[in-house]
């Protein structure tokens, strides 16, 4: 402005002097050139400035990552944690850890499994034999209840108000989730990739087709290669949710238990102390944990639960159908004392169905605040 200000007080000063009129030409077409320049620089740093202004408030947005993208992200992750670090400070990722840590790291898990090994008790051979351990009662002083045509899974009292839980793993027996829900007048979130139900299985309960994630793909997925499931972590589905509490996590989908503890490390160390209760099935042949990192994880999720301040209501053990021929890697009898194996049906026929053996590698839990 000054410079143009300066430019007109000397084309002034042309006009009122004596000088020759084709140096006044000169000057004045000199000077209109000027304050062109000066009206072009001017509108090029007002464009550059502004775009420097809309580029950093566009890397504030996209820093600023919402609840639906993150979800996103985590629905069409592979999964696979290579290159990434665990975000709690005393138990690393599988990935993160050199082999000489991985062996001690492994040591450690195993020495926390044990006794809920112990707990969980040894072989039943037949079916007439008892084959549940109740630990302790509830914050009630109650026995936990059954909920469920299955009776695999049971929730510890006294009802809590308000009341939500997550349920994976439906199939076609959405029992569980569908009573207790009535019961306890809780708000459900339940999914399953391998099924479809219709969006509502009851007034309070939705159906989602997503399942949990895997460290490896499990036997329902590769039924069917060219149907691509849609996975999350427990993380991530409370944080989409917006529920800073969950009262209830039930758990029974085949290997995704095993991916349990990875993705808390990964995504939310506090995860499990916003858990009131979770009600999980675990799988210990080999055709779901069959390597050092799978049994890592596995082990792990025994120390997580404990350090979040959870205990032991109830567990019981019972057969994997077919898939106990594929055996237990031996670390889950003697490092952790699992319940592992399986015998014939000699001389009944009868339970004999499909050829499938009686067995004991497959295992439900209940861990609750008392």
């Amino acid at each position: 402005v000054t410079t143009l200000q300066k430019t007109s007080q000397l084309a002034f000063h042309c006009e009122a002097s004596n000088i020759p009129r084709s140096m006044k030409r000169a000057i004045k077409l000199k000077n209109l050139l000027l304050a062109g320049s000066l009206v072009v620089i001017t509108f090029v740093l007002f464009i550059i400035l502004a775009f420097n202004k809309l580029e950093n408030g566009c890397s504030t947005m996209t820093n600023q990552q919402p609840l639906q993208g993150a979800l996103h992200n985590s629905l069409y992750s592979s999964g696979n944690d290579n290159g990434s670090r665990s975000r709690q400070s005393k138990w690393k990722l599988w990935t993160e850890m050199s082999p000489s840590e991985q062996n001690v790291a492994l040591e450690e898990v195993f020495a926390r499994a044990k006794p809920y090994g112990t707990m969980l008790g040894k072989k039943v051979y037949w079916k007439s034999e008892v084959s549940q351990t109740f630990h302790q009662n509830c914050t009630d002083g109650k026995r936990p209840t059954m909920f469920g045509e299955g009776g695999e899974h049971m929730a510890c009292g006294p009802k809590p108000d308000p009341c939500k839980f997550i349920s994976f793993g439906i199939r076609d027996d959405p029992s569980f989730d569908i009573q207790f829900s009535e019961s306890w007048n809780c708000r459900g979130f339940a999914g399953d990739p391998s099924i479809t139900h219709p969006s509502k299985l009851s007034p309070a309960v939705t159906f989602h087709n997503i399942g949990l994630k895997l460290l490896r793909p499990n036997i329902e997925q590769k039924r069917d290669p060219a149907d691509e499931w849609i996975l999350a972590s427990l993380p991530s589905i409370r944080q989409f949710l917006g529920w800073d509490y969950v009262d209830l996590i039930k758990i029974d989908c085949e290997g995704c238990e095993v991916a349990m503890a990875r993705d808390i490390l990964l995504e939310d160390p506090s995860f499990l102390n916003n858990i009131g209760q979770i009600s999980i099935e675990t799988h210990a042949t080999k055709t779901w944990v069959n390597g050092t990192e799978e049994l890592y994880y596995y082990a792990l999720m025994f120390a997580l639960l404990e350090d979040a301040g959870l205990k032991l209501i109830w567990s019981d053990k019972f057969g994997c159908g077919k898939y106990e021929r594929d055996g237990c890697m031996p670390e889950m009898e003697k490092k952790m004392n699992m319940s592992c194996g399986y015998a014939e049906y000699r001389g009944k026929p009868e339970l004999n169905k499909n050829n499938i053996p009686n067995g004991w590698s497959c295992h439900d839990w209940l861990w609750a605040r008392v």
